[in-house]
C-alpha cells in the first residue's frame, strides 16, 4: 500500500507543475512566434509559396498562393495541394513532386494554369533520417514578363531587318566614344568588317586626322549634357574608309541616354557619287557659258573670215602657179577653210562631249559634240 504523500513532497510536486506549466506556455509562446515570423516571411514573398508533407497535404500556405488557387478566404491546410488544381496542371506538378521526393535534388519547370505561364521551383525538405518529408514548392507569374520579352524579341527582330535593309550606315556610338552597333552598309560603305571595329574609338577609326581633335572637344561636351551642334541636324562632313581615304559623306545625329551615359546615333550616307555629280553639274554651267560666248564669237568670226576667203581666192586668180606668192595664197586659203569648219561645229554644238586636257582638267570635245563631223 502506498504511503501517503508528505507536505514536502506535495509542495515539490506543485512548483514541478508550475515549471512545467511556466515551460509550455514559454514553448508555446516561441511556437507562436515562430509560427507568426514564418507566415509574415511567406506573405513577404511575391510568389505563391507552399509548404506541404511528401503526399501533398498543405501544412503552410501564403496570402499570395491563396488568390493563385481562388481560395483567399478559405481553410486550406491539411487539404491535398493536388486536389485545388486543375488536373492537368496537378498531374504535371504531382509527378515533378515525386520526382524530388525520389532523387532529393531541387527542381524547376514551368506549366501554365488558367491561360498564365508560371514558373515553379520545388525543394525538398529532409528530416531527421535523411529522407524527404516535405516539399516547399514556390511559384512565380511569369506571363508579363514573357510577353515582354516576346516584344522585345519582335522589336530587336524589326531593328535587325530595317538595319539590315537600309542603304545607309547605321552606327552607335557608346558613352565612352567607341562604336556599339555596325550595320551592313557600314560595312560597305566604310570597308570595315562588324567584328574590326565594334568597340574601338569612333574617332580614331572614322574621322580624318585634321579633324579628331575637334571632335573630341565637342565629344567632352556631349558625354555631360548630351548636347552638341550636330545634334539633331543633318550635316555633310568628310570621313575615313578603310585605308586611310577620305570621302563625304552626310550625318544624321541623334542623343539618346542608356545606362546613365549619353549614346549617340548617326546614320551616314556616302555623298561621294551626288559631290561628284554637283561637280560635273557645274563644270557643265561653266562650259556651257562658254560654249555660248564661242558660239557667239563664232558667229561674228564667221563674216571676216568669209571677206578673207573671197580676197585669198581673187589673190590666187591674179597669180600663176608658178608665182612665188602662189603658195603662200593657197596655204592662207587651207587655214582659212579649216577655220571655218571650226567655227561651223562650235556653233552646231548641242552636247557636252570632253576629252581628257593637262593636269586631270577636261575640254570639250567639238568633234563628238557637235551634230555633224
Amino acid at each position: 500500500m502506498a504511503r501517503n504523500a508528505s507536505p514536502e513532497d506535495l509542495t515539490t510536486g506543485a512548483e514541478e507543475l508550475k515549471q512545467e506549466t511556466r515551460q509550455r506556455k514559454k514553448a508555446e509562446t516561441a511556437l507562436r512566434r515562430t509560427e507568426a515570423l514564418a507566415s509574415a516571411l511567406l506573405n513577404a514573398s511575391a510568389d505563391s509559396a507552399i509548404l506541404v508533407d511528401a503526399s501533398g497535404s498543405i501544412l503552410a500556405i501564403n496570402e499570395f498562393a491563396l488568390k493563385n488557387l481562388q481560395q483567399p478566404n478559405a481553410n486550406v491546410i491539411h487539404q491535398n495541394i493536388f486536389d485545388l488544381l486543375p488536373p492537368e496542371v496537378a498531374a504535371v506538378r504531382k509527378a515533378r513532386a515525386q520526382e524530388v521526393i525520389c532523387t532529393g535534388e531541387p527542381i524547376q519547370f514551368e506549366d501554365e494554369m488558367t491561360g498564365r505561364i508560371i514558373n515553379n521551383t520545388i525543394f525538398p525538405v529532409f528530416g531527421r533520417k535523411g529522407a524527404v518529408t516535405r516539399l516547399a514548392i514556390y511559384s512565380r507569374d511569369i506571363t508579363d514578363y514573357r510577353q515582354a520579352e516576346e516584344m522585345l524579341r519582335e522589336s530587336e527582330a524589326k531593328f535587325r531587318m530595317i538595319s539590315s535593309s537600309a542603304q545607309d550606315a547605321i552606327i552607335m556610338m557608346d558613352g565612352g566614344g567607341k562604336i556599339s552597333y555596325w550595320n551592313e552598309a557600314a560595312e560597305r560603305i566604310f570597308g570595315f568588317k562588324k567584328n574590326e571595329v565594334m568597340g574601338k574609338d569612333l574617332h580614331e577609326t572614322l574621322v580624318p586626322q585634321n579633324y579628331i581633335e575637334a571632335f573630341r572637344n565637342a565629344f567632352s561636351g556631349f558625354k555631360i549634357t548630351g548636347n552638341g551642334s550636330a545634334i539633331g541636324n543633318t550635316i555633310e562632313l568628310t570621313a575615313l574608309r578603310k585605308g586611310g581615304i577620305e570621302f563625304p559623306i552626310e550625318l544624321s545625329l541623334s542623343a539618346f541616354r542608356f545606362k546613365d551615359q549619353w549614346q549617340a546615333l548617326g546614320i551616314v550616307r556616302d555623298i561621294s557619287d551626288r559631290k561628284m555629280a554637283e561637280k560635273e553639274r557645274v563644270q557643265k554651267e561653266k562650259l556651257k557659258g562658254v560654249l555660248e560666248m564661242a558660239g557667239a564669237a563664232s558667229h561674228e568670226l564667221n563674216q571676216p573670215l568669209q571677206v578673207i576667203s573671197g580676197y585669198a581666192e581673187l589673190l590666187s586668180q591674179e597669180f600663176s602657179e608658178d608665182h612665188r606668192y602662189y603658195e603662200y595664197i593657197q596655204e592662207i586659203k587651207n587655214h582659212i577653210d579649216r577655220l571655218g569648219k571650226v567655227t561651223r561645229k562650235i556653233m552646231r554644238i548641242t552636247k557636252y562631249e570632253t576629252l581628257d586636257y593637262i593636269d586631270g582638267l577636261k575640254i570639250i570635245d567639238i568633234h563628238k559634240a557637235s551634230k555633224k563631223n
